[in-house]
């Protein structure tokens, strides 16, 4: 008894569980992927930034972005002008100056006007005054020593990674890590959302801050910050006031808000429209359907602009011809798919509904317009096809 008393056994050693090796497995291979999926994202993005699309809106967001510290319109003009003989290749920078071969003579003159008569330049700033927090920011970018157009590209390049990011996110929630990155880049290597990453405007900033708004409202249910976000993405493009009205119906319908707190949301995103409107001394509704749909003016504040009914119902028939023409349908279709799962449902709809009112408004149809479409339709896709894979997988697991 002695002897079995001095005898030590030994404890045994505590292995990690076979759920924890799977576990700690799984988070590393999560991370692969993510570093993988930034890689080719950011490979994505310097191809964007090496080759982008300098439009011819860009010219008057930098005289608007200059406002912030000018006043003298001839020094605005000198110092826009100067950026873009400085930093727009031989080509694309003939083109934005009117040297431009087989366009119309309203289209050519208009620019070649600009580039020359520092007033009749100054004419066309309130056009584009109205995105206060996208000239803002590319003044505030431009102030890095980046210069206006540099900071045009770089602003739109960030906004395109950041959007590829924000769908790899949510995506995460539903779908596995194989499926996300593959899901993601077809997504985000689609021509209007590469298109839009390319160009010097405010809609890949705008879709951005719209498009993050849609995620905090319906993913992560965060109301506040969500509709924070959402009436902020007004001032980057006051067309989104257009989303805002689904996005707060849908709201009121789920019940997450009162119907009064929803009323005073929709009047103060439509009172926003109006003053901004107003302090950028806009031209009017009649002034963007004629620049849309009739021709490019040579001095639109000293033009009476007519557009009747039977003109709106022309560009409108003109507008589905475009629309049929588009990545309209295979998004929408690709969409549909998502409408099987109840939690993309409301997704689906806001996001219909935001490019219908958007169309009825301003019967033109630019891809650009509505990426925020087809990053939904995506994400609409991608959760279903993760539903339906984790489905298949637990079927068989049962089977077995």
């Amino acid at each position: 008894m002695i002897a079995a008393q001095n005898v030590n056994i030994p404890a045994p050693v505590r292995q990690p569980s076979l759920e924890w090796k799977q576990h700690g497995g799984k988070t590393r291979a999560n991370a692969g992927i993510f570093a993988l999926y930034v890689l080719m994202l950011g490979g994505v993005a310097i191809h964007l930034y090496r080759t982008p699309i300098y439009s011819m809106d860009s010219i008057q967001y930098m005289g608007n972005a200059l406002l912030m510290e000018e006043r003298d319109p001839v020094r605005i003009h000198q110092r826009v002008y100067d950026d873009v003989r400085r930093s727009v290749p031989r080509v694309e920078r003939e083109g934005l100056l009117g040297h431009v071969e087989g366009a119309t003579a309203d289209y050519a003159k208009s620019r070649r006007m600009r580039a020359a008569n520092p007033y009749r330049y100054a004419e066309f700033l309130p056009l584009f005054a109205i995105r206060p927090l996208y000239n803002q920011t590319l003044w505030l970018v431009s102030k890095t020593g980046l210069g206006l157009v540099r900071s045009g590209i770089v602003i739109s390049v960030g906004s395109y990674f950041l959007l590829g990011i924000l769908v790899f996110v949510w995506l995460g929630n539903y779908v596995s890590s194989w499926l996300i990155l593959a899901g993601s880049m077809l997504l985000l290597v689609s021509p209007p959302l590469m298109a839009m990453g390319r160009e010097t405007t405010a809609d890949a900033l705008a879709t951005l801050i719209a498009f993050t708004s849609l995620y905090l409202i319906f993913e992560k249910r965060r109301l506040m910050p969500g509709m924070t976000l959402l009436l902020a993405s007004i001032y980057f493009r006051t067309d989104f006031v257009v989303l805002a009205a689904p996005v707060i119906l849908a709201c009121w319908w789920e019940r997450r808000i009162d119907f009064w707190k929803a009323a005073v949301l929709a009047v103060l995103a439509v009172a926003s429209v109006l003053c901004i409107n107003h302090f950028a001394g806009d031209y009017g509704i009649k002034m963007l359907y004629y620049r849309n749909f009739v021709g490019v003016p040579i001095a639109p504040g000293e033009m009476t602009v007519q557009f009747s009914l039977r003109d709106y119902v022309a560009a409108f028939g003109t507008g589905v011809t475009l629309v049929a023409n588009s990545f309209f349908l295979p998004f929408l279709l690709l969409g549909t798919i998502g409408m099987a799962s109840k939690r993309m449902r409301v997704l689906f709809v806001v996001a219909l509904s935001y490019v219908a009112l958007h169309f009825v408004v301003l019967p033109n149809w630019q891809e650009r317009w509505v990426g925020l479409f087809y990053l939904s339709m995506g994400v609409c896709a991608a959760t279903m096809a993760g539903e339906v894979a984790r489905t298949t997988a637990a079927c068989r697991d049962a089977a077995e």
